[in-house]
């Protein structure tokens, strides 16, 4: 079989994540970008260039596993949008992101769209004069695919998303111009290719990159992150782990769920649903306390192994916390009809072994470890190779997703 390399690069609030992944589902190296700057778009490209600059080195230290790119792919966590005044590229002006968590007004009226709300807050709050220049209102990983060559694109998981965009009666009865928004393509569409432009042949991610690579269309880190832990079937279910914490639910055709505090939205695989509960603060609380204790340079495991060693250490009742809250999101979840047996976990929490079993414990469930933890970026990869071969998601990911560790809980 040939051996295909894709570039997988998740654009987070904070950082961007960067992966080689082959198409056998070996992850060759990863990197993290932090930023701090999160009023302006430049330090995303920037982001971006120092992650591969990285990872071309990686390769260099792998006897003979060098092999061309196949595919580009970015995600990125939303909803959120940048505001573009411009046309190309290189001269558009791109004004301050909207963020996901930037508050907005609610709209009354039975609207579904989880974006408009964004775009009618920022046009009440500028002056017409603002508004009158915007060419686009583009998603931050998109954004960033435009910026390496790609047509601007709004990426959908499928057709059932539309009302959770934009729409014309939603963006008619907002007084919201529909031509705002760049056109719909499906996840894992060829939208463009790497031009010259996003290089010079001094730089070291030329090592790795070359004109002509295709960029695929990728889909929001929630999407990404169901294909990237197998969560693809009725009654498979994920715990997506971060600064946040998030229980996800494949259902069947036909679940519908009206219960306070849970999120039900399509899937990523079209005629199934998610059925999720979100805990906001779990990585957080964490590390609030790692700050307010003076211990923020001691490694995340040795703290965690310090407090799990001293059953009257102060930092127990954190992690206590973040337990009771993972067990409340599971009942929650179950509280539709439906028993979660085992859940895969993905994210920067699951790494530390005491801290995956205690979950598996005090929750009474099995918890599955994926060789690579960071989903969303195993998810585009999948996507990439799916594309790639014609075959569906599902058959992919039985083959590239794989469990390295099994917490089963002891009695």
């Amino acid at each position: 079989m040939r051996q295909r390399l894709f570039f997988c690069a998740d654009l987070g609030t904070s950082s961007l994540k960067a992966a080689l992944i082959d198409n056998s589902g070996y992850l060759h190296g990863f990197v993290r970008i932090p930023f701090g700057n999160r009023e302006s778009t430049s330090i995303w490209l920037d982001a971006f260039y120092k992650a591969a600059e990285q990872l071309s080195f990686v390769l260099e230290k792998e006897s003979g596993s060098y092999y061309p790119l196949s595919a580009i792919i970015i995600s990125g966590s939303g909803p959120s949008l940048v505001p573009v005044i411009g046309n190309g590229p290189e001269t558009a002006e791109s004004l301050r992101p909207l963020y996901w968590y930037d508050p907005a007004v609610p709209i009354e009226g039975g609207f579904s769209s989880v974006f408009l709300p964004k775009v009618k807050n920022f046009c009440t709050a500028k002056e017409c004069k603002i508004t009158n220049r915007i060419t686009y209102f583009i998603s931050p990983q998109e954004w960033l695919s435009w910026k390496l060559g790609a047509d601007p694109v709004t990426v959908l998981p499928h057709d059932g998303y539309v009302p959770y965009y934009w729409d014309d009666d939603q963006c008619s009865r907002l007084g919201i111009k529909k031509d705002w928004f760049p056109p719909f393509v499906t996840m894992g569409t060829v939208i463009g290719e790497l031009k010259d432009r996003t290089l010079t042949k001094d730089d070291p991610a030329a090592k790795l990159f070359f004109t002509g690579i295709p960029i695929m269309a990728g889909a929001s880190d929630f999407i990404m992150s169901l294909i990237g832990t197998g969560t693809l079937e009725p009654g498979k279910a994920c715990d997506r782990t971060g600064s946040s914490e998030g229980i996800n639910l494949c259902v069947p055709p036909g679940h519908k769920s009206s219960a306070e505090g849970l999120r039900f939205l399509p899937h990523a695989i079209s005629g199934l649903w998610n059925l999720g509960a979100v805990i906001p603060k779990s990585g957080i609380l964490f590390d609030e306390y790692r700050s307010a204790s003076g211990q923020e340079e001691k490694p995340y495991r040795k703290l965690i192994r310090e407090i799990f060693a001293d059953p009257s250490h102060p930092g127990k009742i954190v992690l206590e916390t973040i337990g009771r809250a993972f067990v409340q999101a599971l009942e929650d979840v179950e509280g539709s009809g439906h028993i979660i047996n085992e859940l895969t976990l993905s994210g920067g929490q699951c790494t530390d072994p005491l801290w995956n079993q205690y979950k598996a414990d005090i929750s009474g469930r099995v918890l599955l470890i994926p060789e690579i933890v960071h989903a969303e970026l195993a998810g585009n990869a999948v996507l990439c190779e799916a594309v790639i071969l014609k075959r569906s998601i599902r058959e992919t990911a039985a083959e590239m997703i794989r469990i390295k560790e099994t917490y089963i809980p002891r009695l």
